[in-house]
Parts: structure tokens; C-alpha cells; sequence
């Protein structure tokens, strides 16, 4: 990492990383003066991605370099050090739970108090081997569960709280940790790839009234459910684009790179019938181990990628169907690389029967020009969670623990009730 001068701290300057399988990108930004909803983009840098495997750290060493040479390129853009980052974690299954807790009111009338005693009596359930990342509040109701956005000074017998609990497993945490450690540098907050991604590419419309973010990663994808505004399911499938690479290679005969290639320029989720008749030149490993032209249907190509995507989208229908309330939710967004494969929007449109759209990253001026892609969606939803703060996040860098962050509750709800 490049060795800078020294400048006061800046609270308003924030660093992210998304620390994925096949790169490791950082962006450096601030709230964009001119707009303050927006967030500027100050430095950015990028690595491939050496020593991750699903998520998991499978060599330190390596994984600390692509770290360090990713913000070393967004501190060389900046100017100036950073000290402390807010990175994703998509490895060992990070999840999203909902938990209900429910008491009558003595008086009648609902007051703050009332709030705080219900959401202290909610503390997150303990999973083995799992750690707190963040909470939020989901929606309160009252006596007969009729749903309601402020409770206090309302009438009622009985008020509900439902709260969502997101967790990640500690042995990824402590090795990102320690990775980003070796860097020189702290982990602030963690945050899960498929809220990461939801926040920069989903509308507040959408995320109130519920939306299914599907994040098509390298090695992973992850799923992310929002509703009123917060997310309320989390999940993560151990297969990726870079398995669709794979089939390719085994269905060629191809080296990696050159089924990567096919992927990206000729690669469809959807095959017509121009495509019989639709020929492209594929690097075939002949068998005298030479790499030979070889002419192939694109159909050919598409009959390769497709039954993956259908076996990602059939394990994602799985895990949120034992949610009910996905019943009612008619919009998908698709984040990730893989989101940039021809006629994916289609494919998930039929599989789905929802609406589908592709999410690209919103919210951020000064943008470079690569990032505008689906790809980045995730690292630009790093920022922007960054920026916006808020109790409900963790902060790793502060030696508290759960209880004293429920202490503050009386300062959080002054400034959002």
C-alpha cells in the first residue's frame, strides 16, 4: 500500500470494499455536496480476486495482496491513506431472520417506553457459530395485528414487534478480519452482499413494497427479500457464473479463459431458431493437445448455460418459498456479473412469472465508467450504506457490546419516530 501524507480524520470520507471471488474492488467517497441523498465517488480501485473460494479465504497471503493492490489503486485516485473500511461477506451463508415479541400495554397508550422495553425484551436469538452483523425493525402492529407505521400515542391492549436479525459465520468474519488486518487497515461495518446490492439498485418504492434481489456472483449467489423498506430474508446458493464456465469447458473441451470468452460474447439464457443456423468459432484442445478452430452452433453454446441458470433459479424457488409474503411480491432485480448474460431478464421473467429487471448502481455521481454495470452493484450499495449510517449496523470498531447499542434506543427513536 502506498505510503501517503498523513491528513486530520475525515468522518465524511468513507472506504468500502467488496471482497468477492474472482476481484476485490474499493471505492472511496463522501456525501455528495450538491445532492445530499447522493454519494460522491472519490477513489476506486481494483485486483483480482487470489486466495477466495466460495467466500471463504482459502489462502491469507494472497487475499491480503489483491486487497492491498485494490486500495492502493482507489487511494492513488483519492490522494490521500484511508484507515478503515466497510467490506460484504457472502461466504458461509449469511442469513436473515425475522423474530416476533409481543406485550400488553398497562396504560393503554402506547409511549416510547413502551417501544423500548418491547424491542430490549426482542434480542436476537443466539445461532452456534454465527455472529450479530445488524438488526432493524420490520413493522409494528397492535391488538389484532393491524399493521402501523408510528405506534406511539396509539390506544391499544397488545403491541407486536417483528425484527429482522442478520447473521454471518464467524470463522469467515474473524479471517476477512484478519486479511483486511494484514492490510493495515479496520473493518468498520460488515454488510451482506444481497443488501448491499438491493440499497443501490432497488427504488424505495420497490423496497417498501417488497422486492427479490437475486445476485449472481463468480463462485455464489445470493438472494436478498426486502420489505417496508428493510431487508427480511437473506440467503446464499454455493453456484455462480463461474460454473456455467466450467460447463463449457467440459462441454467443449476448452480451456477456462477461452469458455469465459464464448460466455461473455456469444453465452444466452434463451435460444431462438436463428441460432441453429448461427455458427461461432470455438478454441477446441484437439487431441494431439493443440488448440484448434472448431465451428458450433450458438444453439450449441446456449444448451450448455441454460439448465445451470435453471438450477440456480430452482434452488432460489426453494429457500423463499417457505416465506409466504413472497406471494405478494411481483418485482425481481438481478445484480452481478451474471446479470450481464444475454437474455437473463427473459429467462428469469418466464422461470418467475414476475417482473424482472436489471439492477445498476444508483445514487452515486462521479461514477467511473466501469462501474456503471450490475457488476458493481454490490460495491456501490457498500457506499451508500457507509454514508447513511444508522444503529441498526454494528460498528466493529467500537468496543461495545449488544446491549449498550440497545441503550441508545431512546437517541434512535427520537430521530426516526
Amino acid at each position: 500500500m502506498t505510503i501517503m501524507s498523513k491528513i486530520k480524520k475525515n468522518k465524511d470520507i468513507h472506504a468500502v470494499l467488496d471482497i468477492g471471488n474472482s476481484k476485490v474492488s474499493c471505492l472511496i467517497g463522501t456525501i455528495d455536496k450538491k445532492n445530499q441523498q447522493k454519494a460522491k465517488v472519490l477513489g476506486f480501485g481494483q485486483h483480482v480476486s487470489l486466495g477466495m473460494m466460495g467466500g471463504k479465504i482459502t489462502n491469507m497471503k494472497e487475499i491480503a495482496n489483491s486487497i492491498a493492490r485494490a486500495v492502493e489503486g482507489a487511494e492513488t485516485m483519492y490522494g490521500f491513506s484511508i484507515n478503515k473500511v466497510t467490506c460484504n461477506i457472502s461466504g458461509g451463508r449469511p442469513i436473515t431472520k425475522i423474530f416476533r415479541n409481543e406485550m400488553k400495554i398497562e396504560n393503554e397508550q402506547i409511549s416510547k417506553n413502551d417501544l423500548v422495553k418491547l424491542q430490549k425484551g426482542n434480542l436476537p436469538k443466539k445461532i452456534d457459530n454465527y455472529k450479530l452483523l445488524s438488526s432493524s425493525v420490520i413493522k409494528y402492529y397492535v391488538d389484532d395485528y393491524t399493521p402501523v407505521d408510528n405506534p406511539i400515542g396509539l390506544y391499544a391492549q397488545k403491541l407486536i414487534l417483528d425484527m429482522s436479525y442478520t447473521y454471518a459465520k464467524d470463522s469467515v468474519l474473524k479471517n476477512i478480519f484478519n486479511a483486511i488486518d494484514l492490510c493495515h487497515l479496520k473493518v468498520d461495518k460488515v454488510i451482506i452482499t444481497p443488501e448491499a446490492s438491493g440499497i443501490a439498485s432497488a427504488l424505495q418504492d420497490e423496497k417498501n413494497n417488497g422486492v427479490i434481489v437475486i445476485d449472481l456472483g463468480g463462485h455464489l449467489t445470493s438472494i436478498g427479500i426486502f420489505k417496508n423498506n428493510n431487508l427480511i430474508f437473506s440467503d446464499t446458493i454455493p453456484i455462480g457464473g463461474l460454473h456455467i464456465t466450467s460447463d463449457i469447458v467440459r462441454g467443449l473441451g476448452c480451456k477456462a479463459e477461452d469458455a469465459e470468452k464464448l460466455k461473455i460474447l456469444h453465452g444466452s439464457a434463451i435460444s431462438n431458431e436463428i441460432d441453429e443456423y448461427h455458427n461461432i468459432d470455438a478454441p477446441i484442445i484437439s487431441d494431439d493437445g493443440k488448440i484448434r478452430s472448431q465451428i458450433i452452433p450458438k444453439a450449441m453454446l446456449t444448451a450448455m448455460i441454460k439448465p445451470r441458470i435453471e438450477e440456480i433459479f430452482e434452488l432460489i424457488q426453494n429457500r423463499v418459498s417457505v416465506l409466504s409474503i413472497t406471494n405478494d411480491i411481483d418485482t425481481i432485480i438481478l445484480c452481478g456479473g451474471g446479470a450481464n448474460l444475454n437474455n437473463i431478464k427473459e429467462l428469469t421473467n418466464k422461470y418467475f412469472k414476475r417482473n424482472v429487471r436489471i439492477g445498476y448502481p444508483a445514487n452515486i455521481t462521479n461514477l467511473p465508467e466501469i462501474i456503471e454495470n450490475p457488476t458493481f452493484s454490490c460495491l456501490a450499495g457498500l457506499l451508500i450504506k457507509s454514508i447513511q449510517g444508522g444503529n441498526s449496523t454494528i460498528n466493529f470498531n467500537e468496543n461495545s457490546n449488544l446491549f449498550n447499542k440497545f441503550g441508545r434506543l431512546g437517541q434512535w427513536f427520537d430521530q426516526n419516530l
